[in-house]
């Protein structure tokens, strides 16, 4: 299968299951860099344990891509509806970054012939050169919303204030 077409996957993929599911995006990237730090960090480890089951040259991809998507997979079916419908189109810009960064993160994972098929490509090339920009991007985008729209229900104004 063509890897361009797998990445194309790994970007819509969140970004349509989240809508499905309406998950929060900060949530998302929570799990999404969660996924990234569990990989960079275990994926040896997990490599090691999958190798005694598996054997075959792509051990070491198929760990660490497990590492990385599966915090995202449970925060969609643990975190359900926790986005109201009305907060929808606040969050997709964010459902699209962190469906952007995990192919940044997951064209780190593929096998060097992969990543030169994909860089090769106008697409491909685009997504490599700006990994930055991306990540940088949707880490700023999740802080907004997180700073704007979850606040604790003492700071909104209310009609009746305590009087000391």
């Amino acid at each position: 299968m063509n890897p361009l077409i797998i990445l194309s996957f790994v970007v819509a993929l969140p970004v349509l299951l989240t809508l499905l599911f309406r998950v929060s995006g900060v949530f998302l990237f929570v799990s999404a860099v969660s996924g990234y730090l569990l990989m960079r960090y275990f994926g040896d480890d997990a490599n090691l344990v999958l190798g005694m089951t598996l054997h075959g040259e792509s051990t070491q991809m198929i760990a660490q891509f497990i590492l990385l998507l599966f915090p995202v997979v449970v925060s969609l079916l643990v975190l359900k509806n926790t986005l109201p419908k009305s907060k929808i189109l606040l969050h997709f810009p964010l459902f699209v970054g962190v469906g952007m960064m995990l192919a940044v993160f997951g064209l780190g994972v593929l096998g060097s012939e992969a990543q030169n098929q994909i860089i090769n490509n106008q697409y491909g090339a685009m997504l490599n050169s700006s990994q930055d920009l991306i990540i940088g991007a949707t880490a700023s985008m999740a802080l907004l919303i997180m700073w704007f729209t979850y606040r604790h229900k003492s700071d909104k104004k209310s009609k009746h204030k305590r009087h000391a």
